[in-house]
């Protein structure tokens, strides 16, 4: 094991439940309110790339070679259950449409993607920090706390 920094993973997932409950009952009609909802999308599909890469490194498991692979190796490992994996990898799937693809956003996709796999992603938090506190303890040197 290297080194994990519980705190930026923990910083990283609060901010996602931000993100969760900011798109919580919301239409996004307007241009600036997709606009929110492709940022929001976006920086959720980050959270959970930075927070898997995180884990991987920390945890020296195998080095990844897609986005996929980070999900499939957060599934070898147990951090997340493998009924979440399509859910977490079409999610995913929507950065090269928000990052590459940006002037020809589907929004009905972006949206039903977002509301369909909705309650996966806020189990994510509770996966990283059951499976943080099963391998590290509540706090210990491999923290900041």
């Amino acid at each position: 094991m290297y080194f994990v920094d519980r705190k930026k993973i923990e910083e990283i997932l609060l901010y996602m439940e931000k993100v969760l409950a900011e798109l919580e009952g919301k239409s996004f009609e307007t241009a600036l309110e997709k606009f929110s909802q492709e940022r929001m999308a976006h920086v959720l599909i980050e959270a959970i790339l930075d927070v898997g890469n995180m884990m991987i490194d920390g945890f020296i498991m195998r080095d990844p070679g897609s986005y996929d692979d980070i999900i499939d190796i957060l599934i070898d490992e147990k951090v997340l259950p493998a009924e979440e994996e399509a859910d977490y990898k079409e999610f995913i799937s929507l950065r090269k449409m928000l990052v590459n693809n940006y002037m020809n956003v589907d929004y009905a996709h972006l949206e039903k993607v977002i509301k369909d796999k909705k309650k996966t992603l806020e189990h994510f938090s509770s996966h990283i920090n059951t499976y943080l506190t099963n391998e590290l303890g509540v706090a210990n040197a491999f923290s900041n706390r």
